[in-house]
């Protein structure tokens, strides 16, 4: 028996009781806490000001000067809004969008085709391009800036690409462009998109000034052709009695 006893674990009695002091709580009179509870309680106290009807009328005036709010310079903006405007500088065509609600997985593809088309789709924020266009030319695009906006910086040759590849995604609506430094609405960019390149429109106006030189040189040519023929006709018509004459 003694061997199975030591065998079967057996439960230990807890050397800890807790037992409630005189049967219930006093709720009316509380004991005061130790100094450590009491200091926590005293540092996470919340504080009130003073009541509305306690301030004097000045006080409650809302007119009153407010704290300019300090701005913090900070490097890395400087280095975003340097880089917003080396593309503004080097971009003909700057295209300004409103984005609506779009997953990155829609966006994606989207932003792939204008890379792939020399076009680059960027990302900045109010405060940077205020900071970069801010003394330059540009500076009336702050106009089409309420927080993060998207721009296309590209080449106006590719302006019908462009058209092509934002028409499979309607989130990203265009509000405006810059075409050689123009501002543009979306209908004008339209409208410059149709237009044909500037080497169709140069051998086009290549051909009309050889087609109007080839019509002046057949005119100065024309008078003395007629001239020629005339002539030979006489001739032939003074030399036909001739051969009547001899066959006769």
């Amino acid at each position: 028996m003694a061997l199975v006893n030591r065998v079967i674990l057996k439960s230990q009695a807890p050397f800890l009781m807790v037992k409630r002091f005189r049967g219930k709580i006093n709720i009316q009179k509380p004991r005061k806490p130790h100094f450590e509870r009491q200091l926590l309680i005293d540092l996470s106290q919340p504080f009130y000001g003073p009541r509305k009807n306690s301030l004097p009328d000045f006080a409650l005036c809302d007119r009153g000067e407010k704290l300019a709010k300090k701005e913090i310079d900070n490097p890395f903006e400087r280095i975003l809004a340097r880089e917003c405007l080396d593309w503004f500088n080097t971009s003909k065509m700057v295209v300004f969008l409103h984005v609506n609600s779009i997953s990155m997985e829609d966006k994606t593809p989207i932003f792939a085709s204008l890379r792939k088309n020399d076009m680059h789709l960027r990302t900045y924020g109010k405060k940077i391009v205020s900071m970069a266009t801010k003394g330059t030319r540009y500076e009336a695009v702050n106009h089409l800036f309420t927080s993060q906006q998207n721009i296309i910086f590209g080449q106006p040759e590719n302006a019908a690409k462009m058209f092509k590849i934002l028409k499979k995604t309607p989130q990203l609506v265009i509000l405006a462009g810059i075409i050689q430094d123009k501002l543009m609405s979306k209908n004008e960019l339209l409208e410059f998109s149709k237009m044909p390149s500037l080497d169709m429109a140069r051998s086009q106006l290549c051909a009309v000034l050889d087609s109007a030189g080839s019509s002046v040189v057949s005119q100065l040519n024309q008078s003395q052709q007629i001239l020629v023929s005339h002539l030979e006709k006489h001739v032939e018509l003074q030399n036909k009695p001739k051969i009547q004459d001899a066959e006769s």
